[in-house]
């Protein structure tokens, strides 16, 4: 059971003061590494201030939760999604439930603020207890070495970006049919600071002298041995694809490993007629869902797209309590909780979800055509 905050620190659980970021710096520093404040400039900057949740005792900030928020479009339907991360708590003043809490007034603020679901970097019991799951049917691929010839097109070359090249990387990642909605800001961060808690290389890839795609690349360390992963890419396809082996000689890796959404079967398609074989995989972080049926009213253009407008209006989804509940016509499916919903929306590699549609009638049939809904990747957003 989560653990009772004691009520004499109530009062200071609320957002970070400009003034206190020093403080909170240290904070950070003490608990992941130094540095963090200023590798996150998306998540710490005085604008975001307010989604800094913070307990302060004695003039000092000694606990953290911190979320970005954005929209996010999903094969074209507009949602709300907050990202979070920086979790964490004074060696010194642990074991006093102030993280628990801190999650708890976050997930309340999100829900005001018409947040459908959050992706968590990372999972900890505190986190399961609310919902967050491991979700996604994704694939992972990885380009050996000896494998890097046979992506290496010709005619294509691999040039680190400028700040000029900010707005056309932002217009190719518009055209994706997963993505955030994100300002330019986003891009700018990336540059400075840490994507998907590494440091990284921003490229564009251009063919015949047009910016076809762009890559942004973990930057290796000794500890890695030359092994790395792609942590965001957007743009053609078949370009993407003819470099991924160019990259692999730029910067002497052993191996590169490349995250597919599992909605993106083009590109499913391009590595494996060269000869490679996906992994299952989840998406980026644990997702946890604030809003189920906001959530799924926002989904329903979608599902309409799919099922037709008459049978879309036949799904009707409630809250229960702690369970969550799927009905079509007379049947229904319930999920013991947001946890096991979330697995249900999203799909999951083992397929934890099957028991639930097999045992739905009708309903199990209807949500098996329009589930699982692809879920988001991270990249730049990660906080």
């Amino acid at each position: 059971m989560p653990r009772e905050a004691d009520a004499s620190w109530q009062d200071g659980m609320r957002s970070v003061h400009r003034h206190e970021f020093e403080s909170l710096d240290a904070l950070t520093s003490a608990v992941f590494r130094p540095g963090l404040v200023a590798q996150y400039p998306h998540l710490f900057n005085s604008e975001n201030a307010g989604n800094l949740r913070v307990v302060v005792k004695d003039g000092e900030v000694v606990s953290h939760i911190g979320t970005i928020r954005r929209h996010a479009s999903i094969v074209g339907c507009t949602v709300r999604v907050a990202c979070v991360g920086g979790v964490g708590t004074r060696e010194d003043h642990r074991g006093k439930g102030y993280a628990t809490a801190l999650l708890a007034d976050t997930i309340r603020a999100c829900r005001e603020d018409g947040v459908d679901f959050m992706v968590v970097s990372g999972y900890r019991k505190m986190y399961h207890r609310h919902g967050c799951r491991y979700v996604g049917r994704d694939w992972e691929f990885t380009v050996t070495r000896d494998a890097a010839g046979d992506f290496d097109d010709a005619g294509i070359e691999v040039l680190p970006v400028v700040s000029d090249d900010l707005p056309a990387l932002a217009a190719l990642y518009r055209r994706e049919p997963v993505r955030w909605l994100r300002p330019l800001s986003d891009y700018a961060h990336a540059q400075v600071g840490y994507v998907m808690n590494r440091p990284a290389h921003v490229l564009g890839v251009r063919e015949n002298g047009a910016l076809r795609g762009y890559v942004i690349l973990q930057q290796a360390r000794e500890s890695d041995g030359g092994k790395v992963q792609v942590l965001e890419s957007a743009g053609d396809r078949k370009s993407l694809v003819g470099i991924w082996g160019r990259l692999m000689t730029q910067y002497d890796l052993q191996s590169l490993r490349v995250h597919v959404m599992g909605c993106d079967r083009l590109m499913q398609d391009l590595m494996e007629e060269r000869g490679l074989k996906g992994s299952p995989a989840h998406v980026s972080g644990t997702v946890m869902l604030i809003h189920f049926t906001q959530f799924m009213e926002r989904m329903r253009p979608y599902f309409a797209e799919i099922l037709g407008e008459t049978a879309a209006r036949g799904l009707v989804f409630e809250e229960q309590s702690d369970e969550v509940v799927f009905y079509y016509g007379g049947d229904r499916i319930v999920a013991e909780d947001r946890g096991a919903a979330a697995q249900l929306i999203f799909g999951t590699p083992e397929r934890a979800e099957e028991a639930l549609l097999k045992a739905g009638g009708r309903a199990g049939e209807v949500l098996r055509e329009i589930f699982p809904i692809p879920g988001l990747w991270y990249g730049v957003n990660y906080v």
